[in-house]
């Protein structure tokens, strides 16, 4: 009997961006083409460019791909056990406001999120985002967005920034950016 053989895998595509800003006009066209093609997204589970990309990709009919939210928690202390009794571990929920409603698949880690003034190599969610993904689009954002993408580039994950150079001044000039979605289309298709 001759085995059949799997089906490629899809890539997984995180896109990482602004919790406050939509970036719409970057985010919705990138979205619908992430589900297009066929491939996951994967975000931070949250407002901004994070709801603006999943709405586009989710809106995409017969797409096959899924939208993944890696989203901050809060720790919990456990109602009941199994037996009935109160439990005394502690459980995670997501933090109010997360997931947004275009999240499919959503991640729940007790890693916190980047906060600003945590020294580099800080461990925090981000880099379950970094990890799980295997093409980085970044897209304008603050401080976890450029903690993404300095992940990105530590841990060897293809990066590039999508939106105009100004917004990108303080990361590497070595990193890919564009204006351009074919571009970032383009350079996803040809990433290891």
């Amino acid at each position: 009997m001759t085995a059949t053989p799997l089906p490629q895998r899809s890539k997984t595509i995180g896109v990482m961006g602004s919790g406050k800003q939509p970036w719409a006009e970057l985010a919705a066209p990138l979205g619908h083409a992430l589900a297009a093609a066929g491939y996951h997204l994967l975000t931070g589970g949250g407002q901004g460019v994070m709801c603006s990309v999943s709405e586009a990709f989710c809106a995409v009919p017969g797409r096959v791909g899924r939208s993944i939210g890696v989203v901050p928690t809060e720790a919990v202390e456990s109602e009941l056990g199994e037996s009935g009794t109160a439990d005394v571990g502690k459980g995670y929920r997501p933090l109010p406001g997360y997931p947004n409603p275009f999240v499919e698949i959503t991640i729940v880690s007790p890693l916190p999120r980047h906060l600003p003034d945590a020294p580099p190599g800080t461990l925090s969610r981000n880099s379950i985002n970094v990890l799980s993904s295997d093409v980085i689009v970044a897209l304008p954002g603050s401080h976890g967005t450029r903690d993404e993408v300095r992940l990105a580039v530590r841990y060897g994950k293809p990066v590039i920034l999508f939106g105009e150079s100004e917004h990108f001044a303080d990361l590497p000039a070595s990193l890919a950016r564009t204006t351009s979605l074919d571009a970032v289309l383009a350079f996803i298709r040809t990433a290891p």
